[in-house]
């Protein structure tokens, strides 16, 4: 009895805290140094109690052992919807009352001691991570999101051990960084982990089957939730990949997998491609599981999406950025290694016009926009890190890598990337930390030329004409007014008749113009060149017409010109999707438009390669419209043998259904029907539900699927989400998807704050993509001059809007 009235009294007295500040909302750079500086020696072991329904709450234990320079008050991190998130809180042994100031539960320098420190937490675990569903859930923290799970110090440089258990329900299976160290009926134990920063730390949970693949003494377990035989199959493929990447990366780096483990989850309806959490990496199964006939493009990037997380393990996990402003450097190492890595892979391939093909044009799309940002952005607060990715650290990025290799030099950038792994094990480095290492292997100024290719923002552009001595003039722009000068080699050819071929290699980067005469050349002559030559004066080509130097229907026609002679795939590939962009964009319900539409349908049912047919195909149905088109569409979903040449696959099936609806609004429910007879998996039928209710005929209808996306309950899982708003804003109901504008503009801040790293620009995307009309244009302008966001947010609108400015100025 006098022991608890000591505690009692003890807890009272400490409990007194009120009036205790907090450190500001989120994670602020002040506050991360000042831990940084303080805080060490971290190590959490953590509780979890998964309840059968997915209605109650999840329960969860911590403890929290660190050591402490000096005497202060500590802040966890911990951001929860619920008020009194914390039932108990017990500080080096005394019970203290929880005080959550700002999203923190802050602990007073009272019960606090220099050295080592013990906190233990009962707490509710927040629901927003934890991306539950009836019968599995997984934890995804990437950037800051381990504080809305669990109270922690949620910053990329406090790496620390974990020792999590888990209490699951009935049959439910469980994969985290460590092995399994002991399981008792519905209770596993796993061994403690590597040291990880918290946006690494996952755990995995549900009904999953498992396979094993093994090479030598490796082995690699497999949780996936797939019931057809030749999805099943893939997964020693799979297995096959990763240990090759394994293997590229040990031989590279000259340091062996620095983990415990590496285990893999492939999840329905996954956020991203992947996401490289140590031991328990977690993939899409739209990206790892491709159809029983695979495209080379659909194996080439399930290749490269392996390759890209397995460098993660040495670029980001094993060597970590200090603050997520250079978070692109984990990305800018996992996208160039990954090009690497598969060359193996795919002999027959052109790697050259590969790399150019896969990271030039998405870097553009962005880089070319008034909302451009730079590689290396500011970052006040992790509560904004989201905000940092995006196409220009994954594809801008890797293309500067390859011109600061061609700098250097293959071997000493080897040395130099081996040099700053050893120096930085499992521990934390900025981009200036190895641009110190890698000056050392060259003469060249890697400082002056980072500030202008990673330290600012846009694409130089070149105003290229004939000299007088027969060469090529090239006058450089800064399209910012800046007076940044760009240091690169450019290869410019000039024929024997006097026309001028920039860019021919696809190395360098940026706006390339020429007159308007010597690009009708260049559009004419496209088939002549080499497939690399081809593949970069294509995109030069693009660039152009979206910068309004070509005509659009004058473009769609070049292209549609080349097709039937080109048997390069990559080339193919890049040609079909920029017809398709084009005519929707620019020439819907033209006859251009109809004239490409006609020769894609021919090279569907007569191209050589079942690749090329595919491809067409898929690029034919995003724009085809008419009537007659409508007809094809549907007969097609309804009796697939009689086109057995397209040779399509289920998820082919998915979208014709999806697009043949959108041209078929009488037969809406007939085509829903018959599209459930072609899809397998409790999972994809869930997806197709939710996302064919966006297409229905009847406005009230979408106008009520859009009011559900705008509350956050019904944005859980995030593709399905996307998929749904990109139809309610099809470009063939603009008109209608106008007024959807300014209400999703409005929660952008929201989805911000509840969605993950990729969410508010997709959701920007899938909202104004299919819009052209000045109406949408002022509304998006209405916003941007009226509401308070953050700039790195305004960025991003800035950048899916920028097509909407850029009619304007063609119709001036």
């Amino acid at each position: 009895m006098s022991r608890y009235l000591l505690i009692l009294v003890v807890s009272i007295l400490t409990g007194c805290t009120s009036g205790l500040k907090g450190p500001g909302t989120g994670v602020s750079k002040e506050l991360a140094d000042n831990r940084f500086n303080n805080i060490s020696q971290v190590r959490y072991k953590l509780h979890f109690s998964i309840p059968d329904h997915i209605d109650s709450l999840v329960h969860g234990k911590a403890q929290i052992n660190f050591e402490l320079k000096n005497r202060e008050t500590l802040s966890l991190d911990f951001l929860h919807d619920s008020i009194n998130p914390v039932n108990s809180l017990i500080v080096n042994g005394v019970l203290v009352k929880p005080e959550i100031v700002d999203e923190h539960l802050v602990i007073s320098k009272r019960v606090l001691k220099k050295g080592k420190n013990e906190v233990k937490v009962d707490f509710l675990a927040g629901e927003q991570s934890l991306n539950r569903r009836e019968d599995f859930l997984y934890t995804l923290l990437v950037p800051d999101r381990a504080r809305t799970l669990f109270p922690c110090f949620d910053q990329p440089d406090i790496k620390a051990v974990y020792e999590l258990s888990l209490d699951l329900p009935e049959g439910w299976v469980a994969m985290s960084n460590a092995p399994s160290a002991s399981r008792e009926a519905d209770f596993i134990r796993f061994a403690p982990s590597d040291p990880l920063p918290t946006y690494l730390f996952s755990f995995v949970a549900g009904l999953f089957n498992e396979h094993s693949v093994k090479s030598g003494e490796r082995s690699i377990s497999i949780f996936h939730r797939e019931t057809l035989p030749y999805r099943i199959a893939q997964c020693d493929t799979i297995g096959s990949q990763i240990f090759s990447s394994l293997n590229w990366l040990e031989d590279y780096t000259g340091i062996d997998y620095p983990f415990l483990k590496y285990d893999i989850a492939i999840i329905p309806g996954f956020q991203y491609g992947g996401m490289e959490h140590a031991g328990a990496t977690l993939y899409a199964d739209r990206t790892l599981f491709t159809s029983e006939n695979p495209t080379v493009a659909e194996r080439f990037a399930r290749a490269k999406l392996i390759a890209h997380e397995t460098a993660h393990m040495w670029f980001g996990d094993y060597v970590t950025m200090k603050w997520f402003d250079d978070v692109w450097t984990k990305e800018v190492f996992a996208n160039w290694f990954a090009a690497r890595m598969v060359t193996p892979l795919f002999p027959e391939m052109d790697h050259e016009l590969a790399f150019t093909d896969s990271y030039f044009p998405p870097a553009y799309e962005e880089d070319r926009t008034v909302g451009a940002n730079p590689v290396q952005q500011p970052l006040d607060n992790l509560n904004n890190a989201g905000l940092v990715y995006g196409n220009i650290i994954y594809n801008k990025a890797p293309v500067v890598m390859e011109m600061m290799v061609g700098m250097i030099g293959e071997e000493n950038f080897r040395k130099g990337i081996q040099e700053y792994l050893r120096k930085y094990a499992f521990s934390n480095a900025t981009w200036d930390n190895l641009i110190e290492i890698l000056d050392s292997y060259t003469e060249a100024d890697l400082n002056m030329w980072s500030n202008v290719w990673i330290k600012e923002r846009g694409r130089p552009e070149y105003k290229i004409s004939a000299a007088e001595n027969g060469g090529v003039k090239l006058l450089q722009k800064d399209p910012f007014n800046r007076g940044l000068e760009w240091e690169q080699e450019i290869l410019n050819i000039v024929s024997e008749d006097g026309f001028i071929y920039p860019n021919v290699d696809g190395k360098a980067y940026g706006l390339f113009i020429t007159n308007s005469f010597n690009n009708d050349i260049l559009l004419e002559r496209l088939p002549l060149f080499t497939p690399l030559t081809r593949g970069s004066l294509l995109i030069t080509l693009y660039e152009n017409m979206v910068a309004g130097y070509i005509n659009p229907e004058k473009f769609s026609e070049a292209i549609c010109n080349i097709l039937p002679v080109e048997s390069d795939r990559i080339v193919f590939n890049r040609a079909v999707n920029y017809l398709a962009a084009t005519n929707v964009r620019y020439l819907h319900g033209t006859i251009a438009s109809q004239h490409a539409s006609d020769l894609l349908w021919k090279i569907s049912l007569s191209a050589k390669e079942g690749d090329l047919r595919l491809t067409a195909f898929r690029s034919l149905i995003r724009f085809a419209w008419g009537e007659s088109w409508a007809k094809l569409l549907y007969d097609i979903l309804k009796n697939p043998a009689k086109y057995s040449e397209l040779n399509l696959s289920e998820r082919d099936f998915i979208n014709l259904a999806y697009e043949t609806a959108l041209r078929n609004p009488l037969l809406y429910d007939e085509i829903g029907r018959v599209a459930l007879t072609y899809i397998n998996g409790k999972d994809r039928i869930e997806e197709f539900n939710f996302v064919f209710k966006s297409i229905s005929p009847d406005k009230s209808v979408r106008d009520s699927m859009f009011r559900a996306l705008l509350m956050k309950e019904n944005r859980v899982i995030e593709p399905w989400t996307i998929n749904a708003l990109t139809y309610l804003c099809h470009y063939s109901r603009s008109e209608d998807a106008v007024e959807y504008i300014t209400p999703a503009l409005e929660i952008l801040p929201e989805i911000q704050r509840t969605g993950d790293i990729f969410f508010p620009r997709n959701w920007l995307q899938a909202l104004l993509s299919g819009q052209r009309g000045d109406r949408a244009a002022y509304y998006v302008l209405n916003y941007t001059n009226s509401a308070d966001i953050h700039p790195l947010l305004k960025g991003k609108l800035l950048q899916q809007a920028d097509h909407l400015f850029n009619k304007a100025k063609r119709d001036e």
